[in-house]
């Protein structure tokens, strides 16, 4: 995988950031969800990379990145965190305005980005999720159930830690098999390397940070910016699969107008893993909607 591209580790701040780098283009931040890499994108890189210049970091704390160490207010994981250190991540490389593409946690990283830094980001696609506080929102018993995983891994430590650290690879099997729509599957040394990391004591401690700051400051943050009716200014693009989304009634595209001033989606037959399910229709969007 990422044949032809540079890894590099790059410390900024609290962090130390694993990346690869790699393509030809105008500049393009890819960033990962949960419970993956950089290894998410290994099957659109290879046809982004034709065009883009790309970076590909794992997010602090998650596989070879090195985050800050988790804190009793839930700052160091929030994403407000986490997109200010991928904006220095980003002009070290030498790139102050770049496109910029998240999926999952790293969807939400991304949004905060474009809120954040609107002079940084020039078109921003988010795959497969609605902005944090209208998950909370909208948290029914059914939806609670379905997606279990936010309040327990938002649970104080050490209880997520502890109890994924006794089987990591049935937990993120579990996680992943529920994910992906039938009859589709994830390559197997992506599985592997996502399987991998969970045997680390400081991945778990991280991807759980990371959730916490979710249930607290994230949401803090949203509402603050809902209340004072603060948009993104850039292009959105929402790609999102028809067989994970859990609301049924819309697509996640009307949610994101709310927090947008030009929204356009793209669905796929596929689970929540759009960029692994479905690379080159996935690819195929997202090209064209950074060449505009």
């Amino acid at each position: 995988m990422f044949e032809g591209f540079q890894n590099q580790k790059i410390p900024i701040g609290d962090s130390v950031i694993n990346v690869m780098t790699g393509g030809e283009g105008p500049p393009l931040l890819l960033l990962h969800g949960y419970p993956q890499t950089h290894v998410a994108w290994h099957a659109v890189a290879p046809m982004l990379a034709k065009d883009f210049t790309l970076v590909i970091p794992d997010l602090p704390g998650y596989g070879d990145s090195l985050g800050p160490e988790p804190d009793p207010a839930h700052l160091n994981y929030a994403k407000r965190t986490t997109a200010r250190t991928l904006v220095e991540l980003m002009a070290e490389l030498g790139f102050d305005r770049f496109s910029l593409a998240g999926h999952d946690r790293g969807g939400r990283v991304a949004y905060r980005m474009a809120l954040d830094h609107p002079e940084r980001v020039s078109r921003l696609a988010i795959l497969d999720i609605i902005p944090t506080l209208e998950v909370w929102e909208a948290m029914d018993w059914q939806q609670a159930l379905d997606g279990y995983h936010w309040p327990f891994l938002a649970q104080p430590a050490p209880l997520p830690e502890h109890m994924i650290g006794q089987d990591p690879d049935f937990y993120i099997r579990h996680l992943l098999d529920r994910w992906i729509q039938d009859g589709n599957s994830l390559a197997p040394e992506a599985l592997g390397h996502y399987l991998g990391q969970f045997h680390k004591a400081s991945v778990v401690a991280a991807t759980c940070a990371d959730y916490r700051a979710g249930a607290s400051q994230d949401l803090a943050h949203d509402r603050e910016d809902r209340t004072a009716g603060k948009r993104m200014t850039c292009p959105l693009l929402v790609v999102w699969g028809r067989g994970y989304f859990l609301t049924e009634e819309s697509s996640p595209a009307e949610i994101w107008r709310a927090w947008a001033n030009e929204v356009s989606e793209v669905a796929l037959d596929c689970g929540h893993f759009v960029a692994e399910e479905q690379p080159e229709a996935c690819s195929a969007a997202l090209s064209e909607f950074f060449a505009d």
